[in-house]
C-alpha cells in the first residue's frame, strides 16, 4: 500500500463527483468538519489512549452540470491505540490496536450532496493508519454487524487480512472492521479498527463496538 493517509483525504474529499477541465463558472468555498471523538469513559473502559487527533487540509475542484467549485475541505482525523501482547512473534506488547475516526464535510454542488468516503475500499480506509500498517493483504469479508453510532444504525464489517506492522516490520494476521459512513450535523463520519489475532482469536471486538457506540460529535 503506497496510499498515505493526506492523499487519501485528499482523493475522498471529492470522491465520485468526477473533475471537468476547461469548464466557466467556477466558485471558490472552504468547508470544514468539526472533530469526532471517542468519549473519554469509552478510553478508559477499554484501555485505549489518544494518539493523535489533528486536522488535515486538502483542496479539489468538483463539477456538476459543466459548473466547477474550487473547494477546501478541512477534514479531522482522530486515532486511538491500545499495546497488545504478541508473544508467538517475539514481541511483548506493542500499540498494535488501533481505532482511527475521520470526519470529513458534505460537498454539495448545486444541490446535490456528495459522499466523499462512499467510495473507498477497505485498502483506501486502512491506509488511514498507514503509520502502524501497510501492505494489507489477502482481504476475507468475515461479517456484517449492525452498529449505532452517532443515533444512526449503519454496518460494521469485518476482515481478515494480512499486514505489516510498521513499527516492527512484521507480518500479521488482522482483523479489520470498517464502518459505513453515515451522515452527522454537516459531515460524513467513518471508522476504521485494526488488530492482530492473537492465537488466533479475536480480542478488540468488545472494545470497538463500546469505542464506536460512544463517539462524539457536535
Amino acid at each position: 500500500m503506497t496510499v498515505t493517509r493526506r492523499e487519501l483525504l485528499a482523493a475522498g474529499a471529492t470522491a465520485g463527483t468526477g473533475i471537468v477541465a476547461g469548464c466557466t463558472g467556477v466558485a471558490e468555498d472552504s468547508l470544514s468538519s468539526t472533530v469526532g471523538t471517542v468519549s473519554r469513559a469509552a478510553l478508559e473502559e477499554t484501555g485505549y489512549e489518544e494518539h493523535t487527533v489533528e486536522e488535515v487540509v486538502v483542496e479539489r475542484t468538483v463539477s456538476r452540470f459543466g459548473i466547477e467549485r474550487s473547494i477546501e475541505a478541512r477534514n479531522w482525523y482522530a486515532e486511538y491505540d491500545r499495546a497488545i501482547a504478541l508473544d508467538r512473534v517475539g514481541l511483548t506488547r506493542v500499540q498494535a490496536a488501533v481505532v482511527a475516526v475521520l470526519t470529513t464535510p458534505q460537498v454539495s454542488v448545486l444541490g446535490k450532496t456528495f459522499n466523499p468516503v462512499g467510495e473507498y475500499s477497505t485498502d483506501d480506509l486502512v491506509a488511514m493508519i498507514q503509520e502502524r500498517y501497510d501492505r494489507l493483504e489477502d482481504v476475507r469479508l468475515i461479517d456484517e454487524r449492525s452498529i449505532s453510532m452517532l443515533g444512526t444504525e449503519t454496518t460494521l464489517a469485518r476482515y481478515e487480512a494480512s499486514a505489516r506492522l510498521i513499527e516492527t516490520g512484521t507480518t500479521l494476521d488482522v482483523y479489520v472492521r470498517v464502518s459505513d459512513p453515515i451522515s452527522h450535523g454537516d459531515d460524513f463520519v467513518v471508522c476504521v479498527a485494526v488488530s492482530p489475532q492473537v492465537n488466533g482469536f479475536e480480542t478488540e471486538s468488545a472494545a470497538v463496538r463500546t469505542m464506536l457506540e460512544s463517539l462524539e460529535h457536535e
